[in-house]
């Protein structure tokens, strides 16, 4: 056997081998990621939480996100619905409905030592119970046109005067239960005289510039200039900044109110594992400037540093520590009675 046929078998082998391994390696480097389906709310916040957050979570623990868009309340409704049979892994609650879930039993408790960066989180997002804590805040006060109001208001009562006639919407389809109980809060400094907030709101009602429903609504009245002031939210705020309408949130005088989201494993799921890692990519100090400049929300770890432009657009910790907390308990029990004479006393009162 020739020398050159000898190098030409070898050349042949090595060939093969070094083929297999390079055919090997992909099968190795690309395991099918794991199906991880989760609620979500849609439009610009999917947009902006997919950029900030869901893409470093897919990339980092080889996951696929499946979203399933909704409410809050939709979805936890669909969650109720399939109690037996659960389709999400994770869904978002916000307060009130995240007390619905934990007393009708369909989220799953987390391990808090399983959880990056949990240790760097504010303590007031954690839950005692166990499950998810909170990921992301904001609060709810006053939003204002800059350009539109030169002397905005200052407090949850300065709505009534009659220099915003035609200015303030407040929400009538999906936000009406939180109205009531801040503006009895902000009239009585109790959250339970409802009567009192009744009576205020109709008192408002014919001098409003109209209702809004989703936040996707309140967007567009502001930017098509249908109402100036709302009672709003701090990072639905700093969106609209995004898009170019010159609004600007006030903290109330009396306060304003907190309003935290978590994202919870739902009871069933097998990947609640995963649900962790989605809480601590959350938390991951370097992403959330993003979530500060494109959603609003406050840093839940004590370790981030916004850009100062960006800070100075949300409301400061020591804001935050003086705002109040839903009496989610009265609110979940009476919102259907409440709705009933809002529908009947408030609605055909407001002429927008």
């Amino acid at each position: 056997m020739s020398l050159s046929r000898t190098l030409t078998r070898r050349q042949t082998l090595l060939a093969g081998l070094a083929s297999g391994v390079m055919l090997a390696r992909p099968r190795i480097a690309s395991a099918a990621p794991t199906e991880f389906v989760m609620g979500v709310n849609g439009g610009a916040a999917y947009r902006n939480l997919y950029n900030n957050v869901l893409r470093h979570f897919e990339a980092r623990h080889n996951a696929k996100v499946v979203p399933v868009f909704g409410s809050g309340s939709e979805l936890l409704n669909r969650v109720l619905a399939e109690r037996s049979r659960p389709t999400m892994d994770c869904f978002v609650t916000f307060q009130g409905a995240w007390l619905v879930g934990k007393a009708e039993g369909v989220l799953e408790k987390v391990d808090y030592n399983k959880i990056p960066h949990i240790d760097d989180v504010h303590d007031f997002l954690k839950d005692p119970d166990g499950y998810a804590p909170f990921v992301n805040f904001g609060a709810w006060g006053i939003v204002y046109n800059k350009d539109t109001v030169r002397t905005p208001p200052r407090s949850f009562k300065a709505l009534w005067d009659r220099a915003y006639d035609r200015k303030v919407m407040l929400g009538g389809v999906y936000h009406w239960q939180i109205h009531l109980a801040a503006f009895a809060y902000a009239w009585t400094g109790d959250q339970k005289n409802i009567d009192v907030a009744f009576d205020k709101v109709k008192e408002l009602a014919p001098r409003l510039a109209g209702l809004y429903g989703l936040s996707s609504d309140t967007q567009s009245k502001f930017q098509q200039g249908i109402a100036d002031i709302a009672p709003w939210y701090s990072y639905t705020a700093q969106r609209v900044r995004q898009l170019g309408v010159p609004v600007a949130f006030q903290m109330p005088e009396e306060g304003g109110f907190l309003y935290p989201s978590a994202y919870h494993a739902v009871k069933g799921t097998q990947k609640v594992e995963l649900v962790e890692k989605l809480i601590g990519t959350f938390y991951d100090p370097e992403l959330q400037p993003g979530l500060a400049r494109e959603d609003g929300f406050i840093p839940s770890n004590k370790k981030t540093v916004l850009p100062a432009a960006v800070a100075a657009e949300l409301p400061t910790m020591e804001e935050v520590q003086r705002c109040h907390h839903w009496d989610w308990a009265l609110i979940n029990r009476d919102e259907g009675a409440w709705l009933n004479r809002w529908n009947a006393e408030v609605r055909r009162l407001v002429r927008g």
